[in-house]
Protein backbone atom coordinates (compact mmCIF):
# COMPACT_ATOMS: atom_id res chain seq x y z
CA UNK A 1 0.00 0.00 0.00
CA UNK A 2 1.35 3.71 -1.22
CA UNK A 3 -0.01 6.69 0.10
CA UNK A 4 1.27 10.26 -0.90
CA UNK A 5 0.38 13.47 0.50
CA UNK A 6 1.96 16.81 -1.59
CA UNK A 7 2.51 18.89 1.73
CA UNK A 8 3.60 22.46 1.49
CA UNK A 9 5.61 23.77 4.12
CA UNK A 10 6.32 27.52 4.14
CA UNK A 11 6.54 27.49 0.14
CA UNK A 12 8.08 24.27 -0.45
CA UNK A 13 6.39 21.54 -1.94
CA UNK A 14 7.31 18.36 0.35
CA UNK A 15 6.35 14.84 -1.40
CA UNK A 16 5.40 12.57 1.58
CA UNK A 17 5.17 8.87 0.48
CA UNK A 18 4.32 5.78 3.34
CA UNK A 19 4.90 2.18 2.73
CA UNK A 20 3.04 -0.08 5.01
CA UNK A 21 6.48 -2.48 6.63
CA UNK A 22 4.87 -4.68 9.14
CA UNK A 23 2.08 -5.33 11.69
CA UNK A 24 3.29 -4.38 15.39
CA UNK A 25 4.51 -8.08 16.53
CA UNK A 26 3.83 -10.83 13.92
CA UNK A 27 6.14 -12.50 11.84
CA UNK A 28 4.81 -11.46 8.33
CA UNK A 29 7.34 -9.58 6.69
CA UNK A 30 5.44 -9.16 3.03
CA UNK A 31 5.69 -5.22 3.20
CA UNK A 32 9.15 -5.44 3.49
CA UNK A 33 10.08 -4.97 0.30
CA UNK A 34 8.10 -2.20 -0.58
CA UNK A 35 8.77 -0.17 2.13
CA UNK A 36 12.89 -0.68 1.51
CA UNK A 37 12.36 0.14 -2.20
CA UNK A 38 10.65 3.56 -0.72
CA UNK A 39 13.24 4.03 1.75
CA UNK A 40 15.75 3.50 -0.95
CA UNK A 41 15.05 6.25 -3.04
CA UNK A 42 13.42 9.09 -0.28
CA UNK A 43 15.82 12.01 0.71
CA UNK A 44 14.32 11.72 4.39
CA UNK A 45 13.05 8.33 6.00
CA UNK A 46 10.82 8.33 8.96
CA UNK A 47 9.77 4.88 10.87
CA UNK A 48 6.77 5.12 12.88
CA UNK A 49 6.59 2.06 15.31
CA UNK A 50 6.20 0.62 19.10
CA UNK A 51 3.19 -0.74 20.23
CA UNK A 52 -0.98 -1.30 20.84
CA UNK A 53 -2.82 -2.44 23.23
CA UNK A 54 -2.46 -6.04 21.84
CA UNK A 55 0.92 -6.03 23.12
CA UNK A 56 0.65 -3.68 25.65
CA UNK A 57 -2.15 -3.51 27.84
CA UNK A 58 -4.54 -5.32 30.37
CA UNK A 59 -4.34 -9.09 30.42
CA UNK A 60 -0.77 -8.67 28.59
CA UNK A 61 2.30 -8.72 30.84
CA UNK A 62 5.13 -8.55 28.69
CA UNK A 63 7.98 -10.51 29.33
CA UNK A 64 10.86 -7.96 27.26
CA UNK A 65 10.52 -4.55 26.63
CA UNK A 66 12.30 -4.90 23.92
CA UNK A 67 10.54 -3.38 20.47
CA UNK A 68 9.29 -6.93 18.62
CA UNK A 69 11.81 -8.87 16.37
CA UNK A 70 9.79 -7.84 13.33
CA UNK A 71 10.07 -3.85 13.90
CA UNK A 72 14.12 -4.12 14.62
CA UNK A 73 14.41 -6.61 11.99
CA UNK A 74 13.20 -4.11 9.29
CA UNK A 75 15.07 -0.91 10.83
CA UNK A 76 18.11 -3.31 10.58
CA UNK A 77 17.37 -3.50 6.98
CA UNK A 78 16.11 0.20 6.28
CA UNK A 79 19.31 1.56 7.85
CA UNK A 80 21.74 0.26 4.93
CA UNK A 81 19.73 1.62 2.20
CA UNK A 82 18.56 5.16 3.40
CA UNK A 83 20.59 8.33 2.08
CA UNK A 84 20.14 10.25 5.79
CA UNK A 85 20.29 8.84 9.08
CA UNK A 86 17.25 7.71 9.52
CA UNK A 87 14.20 9.06 12.09
CA UNK A 88 12.34 7.04 14.56
CA UNK A 89 8.69 8.02 16.28
CA UNK A 90 7.99 5.20 18.61
CA UNK A 91 4.34 5.03 19.94
CA UNK A 92 3.98 2.84 23.17
CA UNK A 93 2.28 3.06 26.81
CA UNK A 94 5.19 2.12 28.64
CA UNK A 95 9.19 2.26 28.40
CA UNK A 96 11.03 -0.16 25.94
CA UNK A 97 14.70 -0.24 25.49
CA UNK A 98 15.76 1.83 22.47
CA UNK A 99 19.51 2.24 23.31
CA UNK A 100 20.67 0.36 20.09
CA UNK A 101 18.37 4.02 18.82
CA UNK A 102 20.01 6.45 21.01
CA UNK A 103 23.49 5.25 20.28
CA UNK A 104 23.96 4.92 16.80
CA UNK A 105 24.71 7.29 14.18
CA UNK A 106 22.74 5.68 11.65
CA UNK A 107 19.65 7.29 13.83
CA UNK A 108 18.98 10.96 13.14
CA UNK A 109 16.42 11.60 16.08
CA UNK A 110 14.04 9.21 18.48
CA UNK A 111 10.27 10.88 19.19
CA UNK A 112 8.51 8.76 22.14
CA UNK A 113 4.78 10.09 21.33
CA UNK A 114 3.07 7.48 24.44
CA UNK A 115 0.04 6.96 22.90
CA UNK A 116 -0.84 10.35 21.30
CA UNK A 117 -4.86 9.99 20.41
CA UNK A 118 -6.63 11.20 16.98
CA UNK A 119 -4.33 14.29 16.99
CA UNK A 120 -1.38 12.56 17.31
CA UNK A 121 -0.58 12.85 13.23
CA UNK A 122 -0.82 16.17 13.89
CA UNK A 123 1.24 17.11 16.40
CA UNK A 124 4.21 14.73 15.52
CA UNK A 125 4.24 16.65 12.42
CA UNK A 126 4.29 20.10 14.01
CA UNK A 127 7.30 18.92 16.06
CA UNK A 128 9.17 17.36 13.09
CA UNK A 129 8.59 20.07 11.02
CA UNK A 130 9.50 22.65 14.11
CA UNK A 131 6.05 24.41 13.97
CA UNK A 132 6.29 23.68 17.22
CA UNK A 133 9.14 22.98 19.95
CA UNK A 134 8.13 20.87 22.26
CA UNK A 135 9.17 20.77 26.57
CA UNK A 136 7.93 17.72 27.29
CA UNK A 137 9.62 15.45 29.99
CA UNK A 138 9.48 11.41 30.65
CA UNK A 139 6.98 10.84 33.10
CA UNK A 140 8.38 7.08 33.35
CA UNK A 141 11.82 5.82 33.50
CA UNK A 142 13.10 3.58 30.83
CA UNK A 143 15.27 0.38 31.73
CA UNK A 144 17.69 -1.40 29.75
CA UNK A 145 16.70 -4.72 28.38
CA UNK A 146 18.51 -6.88 30.69
CA UNK A 147 15.77 -4.96 33.68
CA UNK A 148 13.92 -8.29 33.12
CA UNK A 149 15.98 -10.66 33.87
CA UNK A 150 17.02 -9.09 37.04
CA UNK A 151 13.98 -8.91 39.10
CA UNK A 152 11.29 -11.33 39.08
CA UNK A 153 7.58 -9.82 37.56
CA UNK A 154 6.49 -11.63 41.36
CA UNK A 155 8.97 -8.56 43.01
CA UNK A 156 6.79 -5.99 43.92
CA UNK A 157 9.31 -3.82 45.89
CA UNK A 158 9.84 -0.48 45.23
CA UNK A 159 13.74 -0.15 47.18
CA UNK A 160 16.82 -2.46 45.54
CA UNK A 161 18.22 -5.56 47.16
CA UNK A 162 20.20 -8.56 46.32
CA UNK A 163 17.16 -9.83 44.11
CA UNK A 164 16.19 -6.12 42.65
CA UNK A 165 17.68 -3.00 41.44
CA UNK A 166 14.93 -0.93 42.55
CA UNK A 167 12.11 0.89 40.67
CA UNK A 168 11.52 3.94 39.50
CA UNK A 169 13.81 7.05 39.40
CA UNK A 170 13.77 7.01 43.29
CA UNK A 171 15.38 3.55 43.44
CA UNK A 172 16.60 2.24 40.53
CA UNK A 173 20.70 2.02 40.64
CA UNK A 174 21.10 0.88 37.27
CA UNK A 175 21.56 2.87 34.33
CA UNK A 176 18.76 3.85 32.54
CA UNK A 177 18.34 3.90 28.87
CA UNK A 178 16.29 7.25 29.31
CA UNK A 179 15.91 8.91 32.77
CA UNK A 180 12.55 10.16 34.09
CA UNK A 181 12.32 13.74 33.74
CA UNK A 182 14.63 13.45 30.70
CA UNK A 183 13.33 15.77 27.21
CA UNK A 184 14.84 17.77 24.62
CA UNK A 185 14.03 21.00 22.67
CA UNK A 186 15.14 22.90 20.05
CA UNK A 187 16.44 25.49 22.07
CA UNK A 188 18.92 25.24 25.54
CA UNK A 189 17.67 27.11 28.93
CA UNK A 190 20.02 27.63 31.70
CA UNK A 191 19.16 28.37 35.45
CA UNK A 192 20.71 30.69 38.28
CA UNK A 193 19.84 29.90 42.01
CA UNK A 194 18.22 33.70 43.39
CA UNK A 195 18.16 33.53 47.09
CA UNK A 196 20.51 35.39 50.14
CA UNK A 197 21.84 31.86 50.87
CA UNK A 198 22.84 28.54 49.39
CA UNK A 199 22.33 26.40 52.48
CA UNK A 200 20.31 26.53 55.89
CA UNK A 201 20.14 24.59 59.75
CA UNK A 202 17.32 23.57 61.45
CA UNK A 203 17.36 22.00 64.25
CA UNK A 204 15.16 19.16 64.33
CA UNK A 205 13.78 19.01 68.01
CA UNK A 206 13.31 22.94 67.44
CA UNK A 207 11.43 22.17 64.85
CA UNK A 208 9.30 19.73 66.39
CA UNK A 209 8.32 22.31 68.95
CA UNK A 210 7.74 24.74 66.49
CA UNK A 211 5.61 22.65 64.72
CA UNK A 212 3.40 21.08 67.54
CA UNK A 213 0.08 20.75 65.92
CA UNK A 214 2.30 18.58 63.30
CA UNK A 215 0.69 20.36 59.75
CA UNK A 216 3.00 20.52 56.27
CA UNK A 217 5.10 23.15 57.63
CA UNK A 218 6.32 25.27 55.40
CA UNK A 219 10.62 26.29 55.82
CA UNK A 220 11.63 27.93 52.76
CA UNK A 221 10.22 29.58 48.90
CA UNK A 222 13.24 28.32 46.60
CA UNK A 223 13.57 31.14 43.43
CA UNK A 224 15.44 30.19 40.69
CA UNK A 225 15.68 32.26 37.47
CA UNK A 226 15.14 30.45 33.89
CA UNK A 227 16.76 31.81 30.96
CA UNK A 228 16.24 31.10 26.89
CA UNK A 229 19.64 30.90 26.15
CA UNK A 230 19.29 29.56 22.45
CA UNK A 231 17.30 30.91 19.00
CA UNK A 232 13.89 30.04 19.15
CA UNK A 233 11.16 30.54 21.70
CA UNK A 234 9.91 27.46 23.75
CA UNK A 235 8.57 25.96 27.32
CA UNK A 236 10.75 24.65 29.96
CA UNK A 237 9.96 22.06 32.46
CA UNK A 238 12.43 23.00 35.72
CA UNK A 239 12.41 19.64 37.67
CA UNK A 240 12.71 19.85 41.40
CA UNK A 241 14.31 17.46 44.13
CA UNK A 242 15.40 16.75 47.23
CA UNK A 243 18.36 13.83 47.67
CA UNK A 244 18.53 12.70 50.97
CA UNK A 245 20.94 11.50 53.22
CA UNK A 246 22.11 8.12 52.01
CA UNK A 247 21.99 6.13 55.00
CA UNK A 248 20.13 2.95 56.01
CA UNK A 249 17.24 3.44 58.72
CA UNK A 250 15.42 0.88 59.64
CA UNK A 251 17.11 -1.32 57.03
CA UNK A 252 15.37 0.70 54.15
CA UNK A 253 17.31 2.02 51.23
CA UNK A 254 16.35 6.36 51.03
CA UNK A 255 15.54 7.62 47.64
CA UNK A 256 18.33 8.81 45.45
CA UNK A 257 16.53 11.73 44.98
CA UNK A 258 12.34 12.99 45.09
CA UNK A 259 10.79 15.14 42.54
CA UNK A 260 9.01 17.95 45.20
CA UNK A 261 8.19 20.26 42.46
CA UNK A 262 8.06 21.15 38.77
CA UNK A 263 7.08 24.32 36.89
CA UNK A 264 6.28 24.70 33.36
CA UNK A 265 7.81 28.04 31.40
CA UNK A 266 7.39 29.45 28.76
CA UNK A 267 10.62 32.26 27.42
CA UNK A 268 11.25 34.08 24.18
CA UNK A 269 14.73 34.25 22.95
CA UNK A 270 17.47 35.64 25.65
CA UNK A 271 14.00 35.89 27.98
CA UNK A 272 14.69 35.11 32.14
CA UNK A 273 11.19 34.32 34.34
CA UNK A 274 11.82 33.43 37.84
CA UNK A 275 9.87 29.95 39.25
CA UNK A 276 9.13 29.11 42.81
CA UNK A 277 8.86 26.48 44.45
CA UNK A 278 7.99 25.68 48.12
CA UNK A 279 9.88 23.51 50.21
CA UNK A 280 8.01 21.99 52.92
CA UNK A 281 8.92 20.21 55.97
CA UNK A 282 6.83 16.86 54.47
CA UNK A 283 9.29 16.57 51.36
CA UNK A 284 12.20 16.07 54.37
CA UNK A 285 10.59 13.23 55.77
CA UNK A 286 11.18 9.66 55.58
CA UNK A 287 8.39 6.59 56.11
CA UNK A 288 9.27 4.13 57.87
CA UNK A 289 7.93 -0.23 57.59
CA UNK A 290 5.26 0.66 59.49
CA UNK A 291 4.15 4.20 57.83
CA UNK A 292 5.23 6.18 60.22
CA UNK A 293 7.14 9.23 59.42
CA UNK A 294 10.55 10.63 61.11
CA UNK A 295 12.66 13.26 60.68
CA UNK A 296 16.32 12.41 60.51
CA UNK A 297 19.46 14.52 61.03
CA UNK A 298 21.75 15.08 58.26
CA UNK A 299 22.52 17.05 54.86
CA UNK A 300 19.20 17.34 52.33
CA UNK A 301 20.60 18.51 48.64
CA UNK A 302 18.38 20.59 46.67
CA UNK A 303 18.85 20.26 42.93
CA UNK A 304 17.21 21.91 40.22
CA UNK A 305 17.27 19.61 37.08
CA UNK A 306 20.46 17.89 37.99
CA UNK A 307 22.31 20.91 39.45
CA UNK A 308 23.04 21.27 43.73
CA UNK A 309 22.07 24.58 44.03
CA UNK A 310 21.18 24.38 47.66
CA UNK A 311 21.44 22.46 50.94
CA UNK A 312 19.32 21.90 53.91
CA UNK A 313 20.89 20.54 57.06
CA UNK A 314 18.61 19.12 59.99
CA UNK A 315 20.95 19.01 63.51
CA UNK A 316 19.49 16.93 66.25
CA UNK A 317 18.59 13.08 66.60
CA UNK A 318 15.48 10.92 64.70
CA UNK A 319 12.18 12.14 65.81
CA UNK A 320 8.68 11.30 64.80
CA UNK A 321 6.93 13.67 63.07
CA UNK A 322 3.70 11.32 62.16
CA UNK A 323 2.40 7.76 63.61
CA UNK A 324 0.43 6.30 61.19
CA UNK A 325 -3.10 5.42 61.60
Amino acid sequence: MNFELIFLFQGYSIDIQHEYGCGIADEDESGFAAAIELARSADIVFFFGGHNQSVDGEGHDRTSIVLPVIQVSLLQQLVKVVRSPLHVVIMSGSSLDLSFIRDSPQYASLIWAGYPGQSGGLAIANVVFGQYNPGGRLPITFYPASYVDQVSMFDMSMRPSSTNPGRTYKFYTGQPVFEFGFGLSYTTFSYAWYNDSKSVSYSIQSLMKTNSARHNFLMQFFRVNVTNTGMIDGDDVVLAYVTPPQVLRDGQTPPIKQLFGFERVHLSVNETKQVFFPFNIETLLTVARDGSKWLHPGQYRILIGNQHMFTVELRGYSALWKRFK
